[in-house]
């Protein structure tokens, strides 16, 4: 080999060389680009999941504080309108308002008339013909609705004062009724009013004091708000006999809400305690709320200690804890699982749709069977919503494996699956409610009160809340008045023996009240 063809030899060994690091250099610079590709592609898929997140947080923001308050559904709105027939006979203008005679409404109210009488002036009563006094042959009658504005009366309770006029030793004084609160003048009527607007009608106790002002009676905040208290202490016995009933049921529904307390330990700071509701089943009429001083579950586990059989509630954490020894078993709420899809709407629209008529069939199965035989009601949730929630659940199943985890539906689908089982217990026993709304709408009457009155004053005023919203709410349940009902009783709790105390429970005294109204009108009939 010649020298000129060993010096080209290097070169290109040199070249070679070169070359080759060069394309190891280029290799690693494409094996980096490839992996950062895979982390940004982690990243943006990150990025993704938080941006569902956010926009499903702004929608549901936007529909709680401008969208509607209701959850009706209605996945077409715009053609079911599109295709709805016209009747064009049937669009007529507008018609101007008539007056009408109320007549008829003010009869309705049930309320005993009062007579008031009209006389003709002496001068019209006089025949200008004949120059004779006229004679009364009729009476045109018209009605008034009409409020009393003076409902105060102070009472002067005169207790009679008799002696022996012959021994002068023996004396004898008539016997009052016993006060609803000893040594106080607060009567039993104005004692169920202060309760009933307070607890019912969410009028805090700083109105009512001007109410009463224009009554021209000078009754202040805090001696209501210690009226309250000691009627309470009053109720005590019968609030035990009240709890007692709604433990005795098959199913106790249950739902809470927080509350503010002001603790004056620490220089009248907030601290946040909790107001729990119990319904009992509809074999026990009755509806207890329970004060506890802080948020923790303790207070539910303490007031279902003794309590063997079903509890609905929605998922939260706490009331996982009821279900841990076995001893009671857990009813779920498909209100809260159907909510969760709606609220799901904007992010996937068909799906969600799908979900939500299923929902919606199961609700109008439940509408029909209402007021049906419990036998009725069982056969109807087997044949027609068994098959729904085989549907609901197989396609819950389905989606569940397809969809990103990210995904703010998944949030709802786990919580379907998860409580499956307490979700469709209902299926098995018409005694058993689809949902728990109950409960819900039983402590909006709590959640009103607390808007207005913003706290309470300690846990004595907590208590007291307790023991009045539970008679109100079982007044209602058993279409009773509440102001009717704390008048009575408030009049004879104190002086019944504790072995008669179950008559005024609200569910009992109301049958009473209807045996007496019976037993009345069959005297005057006979």
């Amino acid at each position: 080999m010649s020298d000129k063809d060993y010096a080209e030899l290097l070169s290109l060994r040199k070249t070679n060389k070169k070359l080759t690091e060069q394309l190891a250099v280029i290799q690693q610079q494409l094996k980096d680009s490839l992996e950062g590709n895979k982390e940004l592609s982690q990243q943006l898929k990150g990025l993704q999941g938080k941006l569902d997140i956010l926009i499903t947080q702004m929608n549901k923001r936007n529909q709680r504080d401008y969208g509607p308050k209701t959850e009706r559904h209605n996945p077409r709105p715009a053609l079911a309108i599109a295709n709805a027939p016209v009747d064009n006979a049937a669009v007529k203008p507008p018609k101007k308002p008539v007056a009408r005679n109320h007549e008829k409404h003010i009869l309705a109210q049930q309320l005993p008339p009062e007579p008031v009488h009209h006389s003709v002036s002496s001068e019209k009563s006089l025949c200008p013909t004949c120059a004779i006094a006229t004679t009364v042959f009729d009476h045109e009658v018209t009605y008034q609705l009409e409020k009393l504005s003076q409902t105060l009366k102070l009472l002067e309770h005169r207790a009679e004062v008799r002696s022996c006029s012959k021994c002068k030793q023996y004396v004898v004084t008539a016997e009052k009724p016993v006060p609803p609160i000893p040594g106080s003048y607060a009567g039993p009527a104005l004692l169920a009013n202060i309760v009933t607007e307070k607890f019912d009608d969410a009028l805090p106790l700083n109105r009512q004091q001007k109410k009463f002002a224009r009554e021209k009676a000078i009754i202040p905040r805090s001696t209501q708000s210690d009226w309250i208290i000691e009627t309470a202490f009053t109720l005590a016995p019968l609030y035990a006999l009240l709890k007692k009933d709604v433990l005795s049921s098959k199913c106790v529904k249950t739902d809470d809400s927080e509350i503010k307390i002001q603790d004056r330990k620490y220089k009248g700071k907030m601290r946040k305690g909790k107001m729990s509701v119990y319904l009992g089943d509809k074999y026990h009429n009755s509806t207890v709320f329970d004060f506890s001083p802080n948020k923790s579950f303790a207070g539910n586990k303490e007031f279902l200690k003794d309590f063997k059989g079903f509890v609905q509630a929605d998922a939260a954490n706490g009331f996982d804890a009821l279900f841990e020894d076995n001893s009671k078993t857990e009813l779920g709420c498909n209100a809260h699982a159907r909510r969760r899809y709606f609220e799901c709407l904007t992010v996937e629209l068909e799906i969600c749709n799908e979900i939500l008529n299923i929902y919606g069939e199961l609700y109008n199965i439940e509408k029909d069977i209402k007021n049906k035989t419990p036998e009725e009601r069982l056969l109807a949730r087997q044949t027609k919503s068994q098959p729904l929630i085989n549907t609901l659940h197989l396609k819950l199943l389905a989606l569940k494996d397809t969809l990103n985890p990210t995904n703010p539906l998944m949030d709802a689908i786990k919580y379907t699956l998860n409580h499956w089982l307490a979700l469709t217990r209902f299926l098995d026993d018409p005694d058993f409610d689809i949902d728990n709304n109950a409960s819900e709408r039983a402590i909006k009457a709590f959640v009103l009160m607390r808007k207005n009155s913003l706290f309470v004053g300690s846990d004595a005023g907590g208590m007291a809340a307790a023991t009045h919203l539970s008679f109100i709410a079982s007044c209602k349940r058993n279409n009773i008045n509440p102001v009717e009902y704390l008048t009575d009783v408030f009049t004879r709790i104190n002086s019944m023996k504790t072995s008669e105390l179950d008559q005024l429970l609200p569910h009992r005294w109301i049958q009473i009240q209807k045996s007496k109204s019976h037993n009345s009108s069959s005297t005057k009939s006979s």
